[in-house]
Parts: C-alpha cells; structure tokens; sequence
C-alpha cells in the first residue's frame, strides 16, 4: 500500500513541475481541435470526422491505398525529429558546435516545409487552387529555401558526409523533372504511364529515406565525436 501511495505522490509532484511543459503541449492541441471544429461547421459538406477521421476509413478505400505516401510522411517525419531534437542537444554543446546547431535547425526548419507540402499537397492542390498561387512560385520558394540552407552551412555541409546529401538532392531533382513532363500529352501506352510513375515516386521515396540518412548519420558522428 505504501509503495502504491508513493508512485501516485511522486507523479502527482512531477505533474506540479511539468505544468508548464504540459499547457505548452495541450494548448496547441486544444487550439487545433477548437479550429477543427468550426472548421467543420463553416464548410460546406465538411463532417468533423473528415477532419479527425483516417482518410482510408472516410473515403472507405482499400487498407492498402496510400501504403507509400503514408511511409513517406513517416519518414519525413523522422528526419524533422532527427534535426530539431539534435539542434537542442547540439545547442547544451560549448560554443565550438553553433555550426552543428545551425545546420539541424535550419535542416528541421526545410523538412519540416517538405514533409508539410507533401502531406497536405501544398504546392498541388492548396496554393494554386486556394490560394490563387502559381506551382512554380511555389516550387522557386523551396528552391531558394534550399539554396539558402547549403548557403548558410556551406562548410558544415563540406566537412560531414556531403555525398549522402548529394545523392538525396539528386534523387529530389529526378522526381521532380519527372513530374514536370506531361506524359500525359503523349498519349503514351499503359505500360509506359505506369513506368513513369513508378520511377518517379520511387526516386522521391528513396530522396526522403537518404535524406533522413544524412541528418541521423550526422547526428551520430557529432555525438561519436564529443
């Protein structure tokens, strides 16, 4: 009995000390589900469980659809974690890591836009249908959000392991010129719309996962050498 009164006593003490930490979780959580639901009552034909519901379970579709896009954004997601949460550890470091620091943050910062466009289709659906804005704006903004980030950690990025990010930017760029051919205007056969595709998507899935590779090998060879 008195062993289950101290684990409830020293939880309810640690609860007293993490209250701040815990409205700075909640409070972001509770503005998303408040947005969510008036959200669902303004738009036109919107549920609320269109919002908080799996897209496979709502549109009732095989458990299978969307299996790769899903692991993508999985990955993209770890690489976000891997540079934001090593960016904190890299910045308790002395002064000599600021250019480790700086290079996770503003890795996190560029993920975080990639894993958010590709997610919710931003530079596909939201920013030319909604919000009136070219693809190609949109595609130049990442474009120069990426120069900027080799630009700023040019000689961190020179004294890591470069090729592995070399090789994510190549695979990047191969889906991309991929996607910008109208295959569709060739009139091609099956077999050939469905190679393109497989091609494309499959150089953009392998870019995210060496992407990830990049930072979480970084991060390690930082920590190794400490």
């Amino acid at each position: 009995m008195n062993t289950i009164s101290r684990f409830f006593s020293v939880a309810f003490m640690q609860l007293k000390d993490l209250w701040k930490a815990l409205m700075l979780l909640y409070a972001p959580i509770a503005g998303l589900f408040l947005i969510v639901g008036i959200l669902s009552q303004v738009i036109e034909d919107a549920s609320l469980a269109f919002f908080l519901r799996d897209v496979v379970a709502t549109a009732k579709l095989p458990f299978f659809a969307g299996f790769v896009s899903q692991l993508a954004g999985i990955l993209w997601s770890a690489a976000v974690t891997i540079c934001l949460f090593s960016a904190i550890i890299m910045s308790r470091r002395p002064v000599e890591y600021t250019k480790a620091k700086r290079l996770f943050l503003h890795g996190g910062i560029l993920t975080c836009a990639l894993l958010l466009d590709d997610v919710f289709l931003f530079h596909e659906v939201i920013a030319p249908k909604y919000l009136h804005i070219s693809e190609k704006f949109v595609m130049l903004g990442y474009l120069i959000l990426g120069a900027a980030f080799v630009y700023l950690n040019w000689n961190q990025i020179l004294a890591s392991e470069y090729a592995i990010l070399l090789l994510a930017v190549i695979l990047f760029g191969t889906s991309i010129f991929l996607d910008t051919l109208p295959i569709k205007d060739y009139h091609l056969r099956y077999f050939w719309e469905q190679l393109e595709l497989f091609i494309e998507d499959g150089t953009k899935f392998a870019g995210i996962a060496t992407w990830l590779m990049y930072f979480a090998r970084e991060i390690l060879i930082q920590i190794e050498t400490a």
